[in-house]
């Protein structure tokens, strides 16, 4: 969608570039890899950083724009911007789109973990820098970051009074704004407010009257940040943030390949829309066989991907409400304490039209409350040879979620379903899946990292962190229709009929041993052997016991944590006179009880399994003139399989995993002049 749009604010800033902006993507950037401040050619780990004003230069207007630049990512998503977007680093992804699941691929904004995947994707405004760490980071960051991570960093607050103000104008009735102010308050105390919004129309065009355009966007953000100095050594940084996304989910193009029971009539395609006037019910419509036809009699063969006939205004609505406490006290000039507190909200309802045709066929909604906590404190500190790391972390959060599915028969007389409607009358159906669910998650983890300069040129790294965790889940699925499984009830997964099971505990050890060896004071060459988990969770999909949607016993609903362990070797390195850098990295992962995802009717299970990864990945960036500049970048998975999947038919063989492409590249070369001084 974004290639369908071309912002003049994002022109004007292309334009506006300097040559003193020329060679911007070969300076050195500092990163916190580590937890502490570092240049990225310094740090022993695969890292692709963007500064802010890397970030416009190139056109990123969300958080999952960083994609497009970075090798080994990639993601998938429902449908919609904004929608639950799975990303994924080497082939290491969340195989689900379930609100109660948590990605191997964290994300964490200003150091604060996003546990809900409908919270990955977010407007980028007054953004300082973007660091995307591949590979586990099982001993620093630990929460389920068993693939890697992006770390998304804002503008703080600082003495000094100033702001900036953009405009964007598009087509789609695209309007996209940001504004920032930062603001001393005296000597100790300053703020920063920074705003932002973006909205367009539909860019996809539903030919069924009085429904709007699918694929539209309608967001609002903003930050306020205060910083107060309590002392010359301790400051205290405070964060509320607020976020909004209201608009219609996305609409994909139709495709149907089956062919309908139908003996007699004429084909849909024949049938113009809206329907004829003496058709008040779709089901009155005879359809004949024919292929390409779906199981609703409904064929879309106009070839155009960007229209269709969708019967639903499906919603899609994400909010969040943070708030975080960041106290960072130097208690000598070798030692430093931080505590960073924080608490999120996350709300988000999807509706969707899963049939994609004018008939009310399948039409699910998606309604999730996920409310978490976390605390970390930690322990810096630095001699002449070593520098080292130890905290705690603890996290909590609850997930209340509710999966409404409609699924009409073929004779039925089910109404469309409207957006101020999104459960229709239940006696219309021939099944109403209704399903709540309730998860608790406790975790605490103890951690600690040392690294050490054996000699100038090579330093030993060595982490370690345990984490205790405790899950647990009532689960109740039932056919609000009446009359199509036994005593109504899909799946009663709670702890009075199904005891312990609820309860889905764990405890592990991550870590990491690197060896680095700095060959001059431009080559970096490291090798590491490094170990992630993500944890233990629970089935919350359409899940049945009975067979309608997807035959499932308790016992399969809970789903053991998976474990990653990596071996990489990289070179980091900076030649022809600090114009041109190249980075290399090549891994192998050994996974354990991979939580791998397969669907069975229109229900969907995850299940472990093992699985292996390899591959490598190649950076080069090259500013041979202060006016031109080139970026080139290259992702390569050799392998990337689970292992011992057994097919509808009960045949079991290996299957590349998925968001595991082979070969990604990346390229942009820019040449800039001075325009009016």
């Amino acid at each position: 969608m974004v290639a369908r749009r071309i912002g003049l604010g994002m022109l004007a800033a292309c334009l506006a570039s300097t040559a003193a902006h020329a060679a911007v993507l070969v300076e050195e950037i500092v990163v916190t890899a580590q937890k502490r401040e570092q240049e990225v050619q310094d740090v022993g780990i695969a890292v692709t950083a963007f500064t802010g004003e890397q970030i416009k230069q190139l056109g990123f207007q969300n958080s999952i724009d960083i994609i497009a630049h970075t090798p080994g990512m990639t993601f998938g998503t429902p449908t919609a911007e904004g929608n639950n977007a799975n990303l994924a680093l080497r082939g290491v992804a969340l195989n689900d789109f379930n609100d109660n699941n948590e990605s191997p691929v964290a994300v964490y904004i200003d150091e604060v973990y996003v546990s809900a995947i409908a919270g990955a994707t977010f407007q980028l405004f007054d953004i300082d820098r973007v660091e995307v760490l591949r590979g586990p980071q099982g001993t620093l960051f630990g929460r389920n970051a068993s693939g890697g991570l992006a770390h998304f960093v804002t503008v703080k607050p600082t003495d000094q009074l100033e702001g900036y103000a953009e405009v964007t104008l598009a087509e789609n009735s695209q309007i996209k704004s940001e504004l920032a102010l930062n603001l001393p308050l005296g000597d100790r105390v300053a703020t920063r407010i920074s705003l932002a919004q973006n909205r367009f129309d539909g860019y996809v065009k539903n030919r069924v009257p009085g429904i709007d355009d699918p694929n539209d966007a309608d967001s609002v953000a903003g930050r306020i940040q205060v910083s107060f100095d309590l002392t010359e050594s301790a400051n205290l940084l405070l964060n509320y943030h607020r976020s909004e996304e209201d608009s219609l989910d996305g609409s994909w193009q139709h495709q149907a390949t089956w062919q309908g029971p139908w003996e007699n009539g004429a084909p849909l395609s024949d049938v113009s829309l809206p329907l004829p006037a003496d058709v008040t019910n779709p089901s009155e419509l005879v359809l004949a066989p024919g292929p390409g036809v779906d199981a609703f009699g409904y064929r879309d063969d106009d070839g155009d991907p960007w229209a269709g006939d969708y019967d639903r205004d499906g919603p899609l609505t994400i909010r969040n409400d943070g708030f975080s406490a960041r106290l960072e006290w130097d208690l000598s000039p070798d030692l430093t304490l931080t505590s960073i507190t924080a608490s999120e909200d996350y709300y988000r309802l999807f509706g969707e039209d899963t049939d994609l045709g004018p008939f009310p066929g399948i039409v699910p909604t998606f309604t999730a409350d996920i409310e978490q906590f976390s605390q970390e404190i930690r322990l810096a500190g630095a001699s002449e040879r070593m520098r080292w790391v130890g905290g705690l972390y603890y996290f909590d959060s609850e997930v209340r979620g509710v999966v409404d599915l409609g699924a009409v028969a073929f004779d039925g007389d089910a109404p469309a379903c409207r957006v101020s409607a999104c459960r229709p009358p239940v006696e219309d159906w021939l099944v109403f899946y209704h399903a709540d669910y309730d998860q608790d998650t406790t975790s605490w983890a103890a951690f600690g990292q040392v690294e050490y300069d054996l000699s100038d040129a090579f330093t030993v790294i060595a982490g370690l962190r345990y984490t205790d965790e405790e899950r647990d889940l009532e689960f109740l699925a039932v056919d609000l229709a009446g009359g199509n499984v036994p005593n109504d009830t899909f799946l009663d997964f709670t702890s009075a009929t199904v005891g312990d099971l609820t309860e889905n505990d764990s405890d592990n050890w991550t870590g990491k041993v690197e060896l680095d060896w700095h060959a001059n004071d431009d080559m970096l060459v490291y090798g590491f052997v490094a170990r992630g988990v993500k944890a233990a969770g629970f089935n919350t999909g359409l899940l049945d016991e009975n067979g309608f949607f997807n035959l499932v016993t308790p016992a399969q609903v809970p789903v053991d944590e998976e474990e990653l362990t990596s071996y990489e070797v990289g070179l980091k390195s900076t030649f022809w006179d600090g114009r041109a850098r190249f980075n290399a990295s090549a891994y192998y992962y050994d996974y354990k009880d991979f939580q791998a995802f397969a669907f069975a009717n229109l229900g969907q299970i995850i299940f472990n399994t093992d699985a292996t990864v390899n591959g490598a990945e190649l950076e080069l960036s090259i500013a041979p003139t202060e006016n031109f500049e080139a970026l080139f970048g290259l992702g390569w998975i050799h392998e990337a399989e689970a292992k011992d999947i057994e097919s509808a038919l009960g045949n079991i063989r290996d299957r590349d995993m998925v968001l595991a492409p082979e070969l990604q590249l990346n390229t942009v070369l820019r040449y800039t002049w001075p325009l009016a001084n």
